[in-house]
């Protein structure tokens, strides 16, 4: 096989949505882009997080009673040497919770599936320029 039939693997991501509809709907969309781990509750994301080079994680914090709001701080702080951008897209117009919780983008519903695969490779590609300049 040569190098220009080789595919270069998709980036990685963490898809959390607790809407079944909404979740298959962005994920078809993303897996052109993308390699997605998609959940609808939280167990099993720090996990796949641990084992995976995810690239980026896109949450609907009003997952399982709030509990997305804790687990965007725990990304954190069990991974404090990665940089993993987290891309809350919800149905509330929480933004100002944005900067506490180092969130990279907020985004509230509704939001297009490509308008969502499109914020996310451009989050991932200024993730890549930084780690280059530095």
């Amino acid at each position: 096989m040569n190098k220009s039939s080789q595919r270069t693997p998709s980036p990685a991501i963490i898809l959390i949505e607790n809407d079944y509809v909404t979740l298959e709907l962005y994920q078809r969309e993303l897996c052109k882009s993308f390699t997605v781990f998609s959940f609808t509750e939280l167990k099993g994301v720090l996990e796949v997080l641990a084992n995976q080079d995810i690239r980026a994680v896109i949450i609907e914090p009003e997952i399982d009673a709030q509990k997305g709001w804790y687990l965007i701080h725990t990304i954190h702080e069990v991974f404090p040497d990665r940089f993993i951008p987290v891309i809350v897209c919800s149905t509330r117009d929480n933004c100002n919770t944005g900067p506490a919780l180092e969130i990279t983008k907020y985004l509230t519903k509704p939001v297009l599936p490509r308008a969502l695969r499109e914020t996310v490779l451009e989050i991932i590609q200024e993730k890549d320029i930084s780690l280059k300049k530095s």
